[in-house]
């Protein structure tokens, strides 16, 4: 099947990730300009050494204003794919102030971000929004009430942003991943056994990317307002 693409510019939160970087090759195949973004020099240098010619601008989602996106809003962007989160492991019952922060950034930060994405794609009647979850969202590990938190809130936003905007022309649709082998994911699948306890239960790169690509285009646009699981059945059955 061949894919295409109505829209032409995609912004890439957590663009230097790696999974950022297969997805933005992608993209790029198919015709479709990519802006990446960055918070940190690591995730601006992971972009200068793939793709020497793309510019990467920096952006976090505790950020207050967004004027460093303003250009390419203005020119227009019809494709957000969001990867962006941080890292925040601590038992809820001890959580510290930085907990407070981290949930205002990737909770209230996010929507500030996506109200000012979603207004610049009403004028053209088109946009696509596509959330990168984690099925972490319903089956957390002791220590990840942040993330889990920060990752179900983000799901219901895309899908109210769906709903409110679907007959503007804007969709949404989440993707929860299980254990992808990259970044955090593949540090986790080195420790010990891991990667051969869980044999078949791995998602690989390819297949994330390759999924992500498919749901930005017009084939998949009636995946609206849900979430979708991809974990190789990893949460198909209890953990023995």
């Amino acid at each position: 099947m061949k894919l295409s693409f109505r829209g032409r510019t995609a912004l890439i939160l957590g663009g230097g990730s790696d999974m950022g970087l297969a997805l933005a090759a992608l993209l790029r195949e198919e015709g479709v300009t990519v802006i990446p973004t960055h918070v940190s020099d690591a995730g601006r240098e992971a972009v200068a050494r793939r793709f020497p010619d793309l510019a990467s601008t920096r952006l976090a989602l505790g950020d207050h204003d967004f004027e460093a996106l303003q250009p390419a809003l203005d020119a227009g962007v019809d494709y957000l794919v969001d990867l962006a989160q941080g890292d925040l492991e601590g038992l809820a019952a001890a959580a510290g102030d930085e907990a407070e922060s981290y949930l205002e950034a990737h909770v209230s930060g996010r929507l500030r971000l996506l109200r000012t994405v979603t207004r610049s794609m009403l004028p053209r009647r088109f946009g696509r929004l596509v959330f990168v979850s984690s099925t972490a969202a319903a089956l957390p590990a002791p220590g990840q009430a942040f993330y889990c938190a920060a990752k179900r809130a983000a799901e219901g936003l895309y899908q109210s942003l769906g709903l409110e905007l679907g007959a503007r022309g804007v969709t949404s649709v989440s993707l929860r991943l299980g254990l992808v082998d990259a970044g955090r994911g593949k540090r986790f699948l080195d420790e010990g056994d891991r990667r051969q306890n869980l044999g078949g239960k791995v998602v690989s790169l390819e297949q994330a990317a390759s999924t992500l690509l498919f749901l930005l285009s017009d084939q998949a646009l009636a995946l609206t307002c849900t979430t979708i699981t991809m974990d190789a059945g990893l949460t198909a059955q209890k953990y023995l």
